[in-house]
């Protein structure tokens, strides 16, 4: 059975058309310690919830509690090396890696390299804009747009909205590729990710 059968586990979590990765809401007296996120459909549905493994080490359940998506930073960990995150399916198997391409590239954040496939491309609109697009060699297969969940603390909530001809797996790599982006802008940049 292909990953983008309309009956597979990874095509039922990753079909729709927009999904919404945001931090939950939490007490302002408790200090960030990295992503604790949500999966959600564009009407509020829960789809999966990310974890927190390991130090910079994260999976994706879906609501069976089951992994569908693992992303672990493998370099690049003390904030001086470009980060590169190990993307794993659910048997722990490498479906791709993310990395940032070089300083040359000024709007472009991720290269995610699947294990099979295009390179995927995550670049922002402007130096400072909200909103990235993905592309493959094809052209746009997804956009991501961040938005502040709460402004007290900074939590954040990255809305993707995927072109038609996204497939399934794409999508998968697309949301790993937000993961890794929501992990260099909150932790990799803060204090505590420069000291560890």
């Amino acid at each position: 059975m292909s990953e983008d059968d309309d009956t597979s586990p990874i095509h039922r979590l990753f079909g729709l058309d927009t999904v919404i990765l945001a931090e939950p809401r939490r007490s302002v007296l408790r200090r960030y310690t990295g992503p604790k996120m949500h999966l959600v459909a564009d009407d509020g549905r829960p789809l999966a919830h990310l974890q927190e493994r390991g130090t910079f080490a994260y999976v994706l359940h879906d609501l069976d509690e089951c992994p569908v998506l693992g992303v672990d930073l493998v370099s690049g960990r003390g904030g001086f090396a470009r980060p590169v995150f190990l993307m794993t399916g659910p048997r722990g198997d490498p479906i791709g890696t993310v990395r940032s391409p070089g300083r040359l590239h000024r709007t472009r954040l991720l290269d995610v390299r699947p294990a099979e496939g295009d390179t995927l491309r995550i670049t922002r609109n402007a130096p400072l804009g909200r909103a990235w697009r993905v592309e493959d060699d094809g052209g746009v297969i997804a956009e991501v747009t961040v938005s502040t969940v709460r402004s007290l603390d900074g939590l954040q909530g990255y809305r993707v909205e995927f072109d038609r001809r996204a497939r399934s797996e794409q999508r998968r790599l697309v949301v790993g590729g937000t993961v890794c982006l929501q992990v260099i802008r909150r932790w990799l940049n803060s204090p505590q990710g420069n000291a560890a």
